[in-house]
Parts: structure tokens; sequence; C-alpha cells
């Protein structure tokens, strides 16, 4: 990991005395920060202060102008859910504990909320990620039935908001989890145990329905539960704000408080009142934002999806005013997690945790275990697919969307079942099960949003440049720019891509195309069936620009081939990919339970089953590995010794029984980059 140069200021933001808050200059908050964590650093020579400029580098398509079209895994998963899963919640049922605390009436027939964390230390956590989940699953489908829910949702939380009467406070729980938090003697929690948390899912669920389905009440009543929250900060002193907000004390903090700054920031970006963003930068945290923006490694040992998600917030309100030091700490930030503490399939965290740098197939954090069945929480990557696509509005890489698609791929496509739609906690990777949740945990809320959210990520825009990002089946309906265009082709099979220009604009346009890292050979485009001069290096873009016409035809060819991945701590320890598709190893349902339904620790403590080495002459994939008829995506080990007859295929196709994603590699001693080996962790 190379050493990246601090830069010369700090964040803006607001300090908060006694009873009053004041602004401070960049200057004054940076001298006021070194003295507050002199371990942050020494003082610096600031030099001249240069005004931060907005970033606007490209835009993400809300899911309303893109709709996936069959053809692919991501559209079965999305109909799984808008059929199922998220059709089958009642809005009755989650709204039970917010109506309980409004002395509101229940409906005929509800008698509890949901079971699990959304009845305990999360109360009312899953109501936000429906209204999230139920939005954009409208606005990516079309969908009445979630429309109409999220209009009922919205205004029964106007009603519960109203009653309280608590100037804009709403939640399934009383002021007084805060009120403990803050330190107040003689207070009840109620159980709850990360308040913000939750506040963060309900706030980002109201955006969403503002954003999503135009629901213009939505807005208001999350407009007054921060300006409720606001004024409740702003009467802290800045030693409770930090003992508050300080999340390194322990693996798992007292208060994870989620992407707090990121919906406060998302609230700005709408209404462009100052506060906002203000009370957005209360939760940066010198003491976790300095080390970062100086390419400090300090993550070893912290809370993965705590700190993934307040890195979240930091990388959309730097993108708003161009704040330098905002900008180095995400950017840093993204860079360590990426290269130095991800698994193969993008995810990262070992029972929860980050492990230290470069850890990933030897002894854990995890009590020295070894791939241990905790690894890979789905939470953290859902909010690293949100902090990638934070980064890509500001500098359109092509190596941020390589990651996305390799984490989307292959840890949160892979969470969800194909036969049910059920999702997953962690994903295990070395001869464990998966378990599919059975209750109302975190990993649930942000599944069900997975699956709405899958229509985001395909394609971004500026004025006349659209970038093509993945290759999903999709149609884009690109109002700006008044054109349609239609994407067929499933990578994952080996399908070549085309687009297809259904409705041409009036103007010329540059249509970029992503080349993946993994292109294993030469890429070639045609259009309109002319072969097209382009230099197609991996992880870069081909740029074609014409004045496009209706029923032009560009058609793509990105070669995919098997290559191995060594693991960063253990060249000996190889995972197996084809093309963008991390593949995993069949090995049965010995000591399985019935059902791998249930608890996410349900099933921990039962033993993995021994993984096969892979023995052989050669370090090449492509001698040990055959391809099996009719089937493209997978194949079967031949004369690699014990691994000799295991069939492996990606691992968003194999669930239900046991698999293995990493394996030990004797192959004549050669453990070093094979044939298209790829560079990303």
């Amino acid at each position: 990991m190379p050493a990246f140069a601090p830069p010369p200021v700090f964040a803006g933001g607001v300090f908060f005395t006694k009873g009053c808050s004041m602004s401070f200059t960049r200057r004054s908050m940076l001298k006021a920060t070194l003295a507050a964590f002199p371990a942050h650093g020494v003082a610096r020579d600031l030099g001249p202060l240069a005004p931060p400029v907005p970033v606007d580098a490209a835009r993400a398509f809300l899911a309303n102008q893109v709709r996936l079209l069959p053809g692919s895994p991501f559209h079965v998963r999305q109909e799984l859910h808008r059929t199922g899963v998220l059709a089958s919640y009642d809005p009755d049922k989650l709204l039970y504990h917010y109506r309980a605390l409004a002395k509101l009436p229940q409906k005929a027939g509800i008698e509890k909320g949901y079971d699990g964390w959304d009845s305990e230390f999360l109360r009312g956590h899953m109501t936000g990620h429906y209204l999230s989940a139920a939005s954009r699953m409208a606005a990516a489908t079309g969908s009445l039935l979630f429309r109409d829910r999220v209009d009922y949702l919205v205004a029964e939380l106007a009603a519960c908001q109203k009653s309280l009467n608590q100037d804009g406070y709403l939640a399934a729980f009383s002021t007084a989890a805060f009120d403990q938090l803050e330190g107040k003697p003689r207070t009840d929690a109620g159980g709850i145990g990360v308040p913000y948390y939750t506040i963060q899912k309900i706030m980002s669920g109201l955006i969403d329905a503002h954003a999503y389905v135009g629901n213009r009440q939505a807005l208001d009543v999350a407009t007054r539960m921060a300006d409720y929250f606001g004024k409740r900060l702003a009467r802290l002193d800045a030693a409770q704000v930090d003992r508050i907000f300080r999340t390194d004390g322990s693996r798992n903090p007292q208060n994870e408080f989620g992407a707090m700054s990121d919906v406060l920031t998302e609230l700005y970006k709408i209404d462009k009142n100052p506060r906002h963003l203000d009370t957005a930068r209360m939760f940066h945290r010198a003491w976790f934002v300095g080390p970062l923006a100086d390419g400090e490694d300090r993550l070893g040992g912290l809370h993965a999806n705590t700190h993934i998600a307040q890195v979240v917030g930091l990388a959309n309100a730097a993108n708003v005013d161009g704040d330098p030091l905002e900008l180095k700490a995400s950017e840093n930030f993204w860079r360590l997690v990426v290269h130095r503490h991800s698994f193969a399939n993008g995810g990262t965290s070992v029972n929860e945790w980050f492990d230290q740098p470069g850890v990933e197939a030897g002894p854990s954090i995890d009590n020295q275990k070894v791939l241990p069945p905790t690894t890979a929480e789905t939470c953290n990557t859902h909010n690293m697919l949100k902090l990638t696509t934070r980064l890509f509005e500001r500098n359109r890489r092509a190596d941020l969307a390589d990651y996305y698609e390799r984490a989307l791929y292959n840890h949160v496509l892979a969470s969800v079942a194909p036969d049910s739609g059920a999702m997953t906690y962690f994903t295990p990777f070395h001869g464990d099960f998966r378990t599919y949740l059975n209750g109302s945990f975190c990993c649930t809320g942000s599944g069900i949003e997975n699956t709405a959210r899958y229509n985001e990520g395909i394609y971004f825009h500026k004025d006349d440049t659209l970038w093509v990002n993945l290759y999903i089946p999709s149609e884009l309906g690109w109002r700006q720019a008044g054109i349609v265009l239609r994407q067929q082709g499933d990578i994952t099979r080996g399908d070549p891509v085309r687009l297809t220009v259904v409705k041409p604009g009036a103007r010329a346009v540059t249509v970029n195309l992503r080349v993946p890292a993994w292109v294993a050979g030469p890429v070639t485009v045609r259009i309109n069936g002319k072969p097209q001069g382009v230099d197609a290096q991996p992880s870069t873009y081909i740029a074609l620009r014409r004045q496009w016409k209706a029923g032009d035809v560009i058609d793509l060819t990105l070669p995919a081939g098997l290559r191995l991945e060594h693991a960063m701590d253990d060249a000996s320890t190889v995972s197996l990919f084809h093309g963008p598709v991390l593949l995993a190893g069949e090995l049965g349902r010995d000591n399985m339970p019935a059902s791998d339904v249930g608890d996410k620790d349900a099933w921990l403590k039962i033993a993995a089953v021994p993984v096969p080495d892979i023995v052989g002459n050669s370090g090449n994939p492509a001698d040990w590995l055959a391809p099996i008829p009719g089937d493209p995506s997978a194949f079967r080990f031949k004369d690699a010794g014990p691994a000799s007859g295991i069939v492996v295929r990606p691992l968003f196709d194999l669930h239900h029984q046991r698999y293995a994603v990493y394996w030990r590699l004797n192959a004549a001693g050669q453990y070093g980059p094979g044939p298209g080996a790829v560079t990303l962790k």
C-alpha cells in the first residue's frame, strides 16, 4: 500500500459548546482538532487555504431510469423479492412499535411487531430498511404495490411523529435511549443498544421515499427529525460529543451510529440548509478521519460496518463541497479496505471486525481461527458499494468499477438464495455452509434493499457522456439526453454484450465501455457489424462518440479465462475465477442440519469439512479444470490430486450445501501469480 501525502487542511464542520454551537473556519478547526487529539499528529504549516470545490464528475442513474431485463441472475433475484420476500412484509407489523410508543391504536389483528432484532436492540430498524427497499423497488420495477405501501407507511409515521409531539422526534423507542447515551443518570434505554443506527435507517428510508416515489410528506418528516437531533447535539459540549461518537473503544462499539452523516448530507443536497451539513459533520470524528487522511491503517480490530458506514457519509459530504481532508480520508479508506482488508469475493471482516492488514487466509482475529464461518458480513459490502459509488461520482476510475463488479457479483448477489430469496449474514469460504436468516437482523434489512439496488450501479452520466460500468441485461432511459439504450448478454455465462440504441438523442453522445481488469484476450468492438479500432487495455474505458441513430448496435466481446488469485498472506492458498465470477467447489451436505434457515449464529459450532488440496504439475487452472458440457459457468477438477472430480461453479449459484472458495495449491512450487492474475487485493 503506497503512502499518501497528507492534505494541508482539516475538514469543515462544527464544534459544539454547552448550550450553543459555533461554526469554525477550517484553520481554527484544525488547530482545535490537533489540540484535542494530540495523538493524531503534530502541527504543520497550513499555508494558504484554497477554497473547496464541489465534486461532480459523474452521477449514478436513479432506479427509475434503469430496468433490469430477463437473462441474468440479478433479474431472477429481484423478481424473487418483488413478488415474494419484499412483498411478504406487513406494513402494520412494521409500524407496531412506532404506534405503541405514540399511543396510537394498532390495526385489527396486529398484536406484535417482527421478532428478533427489530423488536429488540434495533427496534424499528426494519421499517427504515423497508421504506428504502420498497421505494427503490417501486422505481426499479414500476410496482404500484410498493408505491402504495411507501405512501401508507410515510403517512402513518407522520401520524406517530405528530402524536409524540416532541419537536420532531420519531422512533420506535423513547428518547431515554439518547439520554442514556449522553450519560444522563437514572435512565432506562429499554434495551436499545445503538439508537442513532436505527434513526439513520428511518431517515434514509424517508429520504428514499421522497427521491424515488416523490413523497413530499416523507421529506417533511425527515427534516423534522434532522432538526430535532441537530438541536439535541448542539446542547452537548465537545467532550460529550467525542465520548458518544467514539467507536474505537471496543470491537462492538456502544454507539454504532450508521451512516448518519450520509443521510444528513442527502438532506442538505435537497434543501441546501447548512445546519444539516453542519450536523452531518459532527459524525466525522478527528480520531478516525485524521489518520485516514494521512494514509495510516488503524483499521485492525475495529467493527467493520460501523466504520464503513461512517466513511460513506464522509465521502458524500466531501463530494458536496470538495473538502480536501474528507476527500483524501474517504479515498484512502477505500484503498485500505479493498487492497489490505478484503477477501476474494470483495467482502471484508471476520466476526464483524476488521482484521490486521494483509490477513486473508491465515490465523484471524477470531481466536486465530483460519477462515472461520464468520467471514464477510453482508452489510459491510452493502455499504462498500455505496462508498464506491460516491468515489466514482468524483473520479471516474475503472478500478472502482472493477471492485464494484467483484463485490456485487460475488458477495451481494451470492448472499441471496436463488430458490427462495432468503438472505445470509456471513459468507463462509472453507468447508462451511451458509445460514439463511429467519429473523430481522441487520443483514436482513440491507438484504431487502440490495435486490432493489441492482439497477443503480450499471450506468453513470455527466452532460453528454455515459459510462457503462456493469454488463447486466437492462434498459436505460436517459431522459436528460433523450436516449433509450438496451443492453443484452449475460457475461457470467460467457455471452457477448450487445447495446442497442432504441431511441436516439438530438446530439452526439460519448459512450464509455469499461474494459474489466479480468479480460483474458483481445477485446473487440463492432458498431453495426463494423470492427472498430480500439485501445482496450484492462481496467480502462473505450470511448465511442457519435450522433447515434435508432437501431445502432454496439457488440462488445470480453474474453473470460480461468485464473488464480493468491491470498495476501499465503501464496499457496488460492481462489479460482472465471472472468468476473468467483468459483466455489461443491462439497456436499455432510453433517449439515435438515434446514439451513435459522439464527445467524445457529450452526457456527458445527465443524467444517476438510477441503482437498489441488495437486498437480501446473499453476495454470486451465490445465486442471475441465468445462462441463451444457453449463458454460461450471468446471470439474481433473488430474488435480485430492481435488479431482469436484465441481466448481459460481459462488452465487451454489447454495444449500458445503463449499470451498479457498484451496491449497501444490503445483510444482508455482505459488506466484499465474496466467491472467488480477491484482485487486
